[in-house]
Parts: structure tokens; sequence; C-alpha cells
């Protein structure tokens, strides 16, 4: 009985044990093994693997993947003296898993860490550039992304070094004015955009003008081309009528006469003029001819 019971005792000593010299990592942790307090080894492949039983090794897990957050917004002073506050995202994961063992306690105090470390670089990269190198209505002159770089190439020196960290992107999530400085950017920024709108209607006018001049010159063209096909074609009607009057006098001189007798009437006698004809006078004979129902001159 006393030998089942050692047997008993001694398999579950064993399977105790043979459970706590295994462990598996997974593709998205690393694990830090530590003896009494002191990192003994550092795994960074996902498997099964064998450790020292019970509390003579223990295991600890760090995730590897990336991680984001929003530091906390900070109001700083650029090259050119505006304030602004600025709130960052940053990206970062762990690059040095026995590093970060050391000097990190958790995920909470690696944003701290990060967020100041962040929020002191901005200070430091921003105090040389100018409002007009963050905000522009002019895309290309504006430097944010070289701004980003620059701090994230300064936090990754120090994080990398300090902490086992790498901020694997970081951007300028929100930019703002101090309310104090607010109402005179906006002021600023208005008169910008009315003086660009004054320059877009100069421009309009400019080439409104070269429109309406080449549109005057173009009826005066064709003004003086209708005129002058008026008065070719009147000249051809003239020459045309003095042919026929020529062709009319050669043929029947006393019909031409008369034609012309007809056209000076029509001249002298309008809108019921009052005239004197000595007796003897052409056209008074034919009024009278005309007055009596003779046809003849």
């Amino acid at each position: 009985m006393k030998y089942v019971l050692s047997l008993i005792i001694v398999s579950i000593l064993a399977i105790s044990i043979s459970i706590s010299s295994f462990f598996t990592l997974s593709e998205d942790e690393y694990a830090v093994l530590t003896q009494f307090g002191k990192p003994s080894r550092t795994i960074t492949q996902a498997g099964l693997y064998v450790k020292r039983p019970f509390f003579w090794e223990t295991v600890h897990r760090i995730d590897r993947r990336n991680h984001i957050f929003s530091a906390q917004p900070i109001q700083l002073l650029l090259g050119d003296k505006n304030p602004l506050i600025v709130t960052c995202y940053i990206c970062w994961q762990v690059s040095n898993p026995q590093l970060y063992f050391q000097s990190i306690v958790d995920q909470t105090v690696a944003r701290q860490k990060l967020g100041d470390m962040i929020s002191s670089q901005l200070g430091s990269v921003l105090g040389g550039y100018n409002l007009s190198d963050i905000i522009n209505p002019d895309s290309q002159q504006v430097k944010l992304p070289q701004i980003e770089s620059e701090i994230m190439q300064a936090a990754n020196n120090k994080t990398k070094e300090l902490y086992g960290i790498t901020v694997v992107q970081l951007g300028v999530r929100k930019i703002e004015y101090p309310a104090i400085v607010a109402k005179a950017v906006f002021n600023r920024m208005r008169s910008e955009r009315e003086k660009e709108a004054m320059k877009y209607r100069a421009e309009g006018m400019e080439k409104a003008s070269i429109i309406k001049a080449k549109a005057d010159r173009q009826a005066k063209e064709i003004v003086a081309e209708a005129a002058m096909k008026a008065a070719q074609i009147k000249a051809e009607g003239d020459q045309k009528a003095l042919q026929i009057y020529a062709d009319t006098y050669t043929k029947d001189p006393e019909l031409y006469e008369y034609i012309k007798s007809l056209e000076l009437y029509k001249q002298v006698l309008q809108d019921n003029a009052t005239i004197i004809l000595s007796t003897d006078s052409k056209l008074f004979k034919h009024l009278e001819a005309s007055g009596n129902g003779k046809n003849d001159p």
C-alpha cells in the first residue's frame, strides 16, 4: 500500500515537473526567461520550448505586435514665435525584448515614457520651423512629412537604446491655435485669401479685356467687310441703272426724258409740297397732262 502511494506521489510530481518544464510561444510574442528575477535567455521564434521547472526559471511573455496611441496635446513655440497646440499619434513595437523587460514594466509605462520623449522632441524640432511650414494654402510649402520624419528619427535614437522600443510610425494628428492667437491667425488667413482672390479677379479681368478686344476687332472687320460688299453691290446696281438709262435714251429719247421727269417729280413733290410753276415749264405741262388723263408727255 505504501509502495502504491509513493508511486502515485512520484508520478504526480513527475507530471508536474514535466508540465512546468515545457511552454509554447506564439507568433505575436517574445519570451524572456528569468532565474530568480535575472534574465537568463530571450526567445524570439514561435514554437515549443523547454525550461527549468517551477520557479527556477520563469517565462515572461512580451507582445511583439504594433501598438498605437495618441500622445497628450502639448503647446509649443515655433521658430517665428507663433504658439501651436500639437497632438501626435505614435505607433511602436518592441525591438529588444530583454531591454524592454528590464526598463519597462508594462505597456502603460511604455506609453507614458514614449509620450514624454515625443513631446520633448516635438519642441526641439518644431523650434526650427515657422508657421508657414506647417499651415499653408500652398501644399508644396507644407513640411509636415519632413517634421514627422525628424521627430521619429530623433525619438528612435533614444528609445532603442533606453527601452528596446522602435517607433514604427509617427504623425501629427491635430493642430490647434491657442485661444489668444486664434483670432489674429484667422484674420491673417482671411487677408491672404482676399489677396489671392484679388489676384484671380485681376487675371480674369485681363483675360476678359483680351477677349473683348478680340471680339471688337472681329466685329469691326465684319462690319467693314459688309460695308465693302454693300458698296460693291450698290456700285453694280448704279452701273446697271446707268446702262438701262443709256439703252432707254438710245432707243426712245422722249421716254427717257419722261422717266427722268418722273424722278424729279418724286423728289420735288413730297409731303404735300406747294410749288409755283410757269405755264411754259415742262413740269407744268406734265402735271397738266396727268390731270387731264393724258399719258403722252
